[in-house]
C-alpha cells in the first residue's frame, strides 16, 4: 500500500473518483451512483506521524515507570525490560500496518440529500446526514495537518448524541471547497 500511495503522488494522481472540478462558483461533489470519494493519501502519513508522537509519549512514560520499578525491585527488570520492549514492537507495527488500511476503509459520498460516510477496519461504520438537518460546518487544521496541508471537516446537526460526523485526512482547498458547497446546498430547517 505504502508503495502504491507513493506512486500515486509521484504520478499526481489520487485513487477515488475524478478529482472535484472547479468550473463554477457551485462545485460539482456528488459521486457517481455508488462510489465513494477517498481521502488524501497523505493522510498516512499524517497518521503515522501522530501514531508515532502518542506511542512515542506513552512509551516514554513507561519507560520511566519501568526504571523506577527496577529500582524497587531489581529481580523483575529482565521481565519488565521484555514487556516494555515487547510493546514497543507490537505499537510500532501497528503504527505501520493500521494507517493504509484505514485510508482504505474511510470514504464519504454526497448526493443532492445526503450526505454519506463509510469508516472502521474491524467494526465499520456508515453514516447518513440528511442535508436538510445540517446545521454548520466547521473546517480544522492542527499543526501538523497544516504542516501536510491537510484539514478536517466536522460536519453537525441538531442532537446531542454523536451529532456531529467529522472527516479527516482531506485536501484542504477541497475541504474549503466541499465546506462551502454544504453550506450552499445545506439545510432549510428553522431550529
Amino acid at each position: 500500500m505504502a508503495e502504491e500511495i507513493t506512486k500515486m503522488d509521484e504520478a499526481g494522481a489520487r485513487s477515488g473518483p475524478p478529482a472535484v472540478k472547479d468550473s463554477s462558483p457551485d462545485f460539482e461533489f456528488a459521486a457517481t451512483e455508488g462510489e465513494f470519494r477517498s481521502l488524501d493519501p497523505r493522510v498516512v502519513k499524517l497518521w503515522r506521524v501522530v501514531g508515532s508522537i502518542s506511542v512515542g509519549i506513552l512509551l516514554t512514560v513507561l519507560l520511566i515507570i519501568m526504571l523506577i520499578a527496577w529500582f524497587a525491585v531489581p529481580t523483575l527488570a529482565l521481565w519488565i525490560f521484555a514487556g516494555w520492549t515487547g510493546l514497543a514492537v507490537l505499537c510500532g507495527w501497528l503504527i505501520y500496518w493500521r494507517p493504509p488500511r484505514l485510508y482504505r476503509a474511510w470514504g464519504y459520498r454526497i448526493d443532492d440529500r445526503v450526505f454519506e460516510t463509510r469508516s472502521g477496519l474491524l467494526f465499520q461504520v456508515r453514516r447518513l446526514l440528511p442535508l436538510t438537518r445540517l446545521q454548520h460546518v466547521d473546517l480544522q487544521r492542527g499543526p501538523i495537518e497544516r504542516a501536510f496541508g491537510l484539514a478536517s471537516l466536522v460536519l453537525h446537526t441538531a442532537g446531542t448524541h454523536q451529532s456531529s460526523i467529522t472527516i479527516p485526512g482531506l485536501d484542504a482547498e477541497e475541504a474549503t471547497r466541499l465546506r462551502d458547497h454544504l453550506v450552499a446546498i445545506g439545510g432549510d430547517d428553522a431550529v
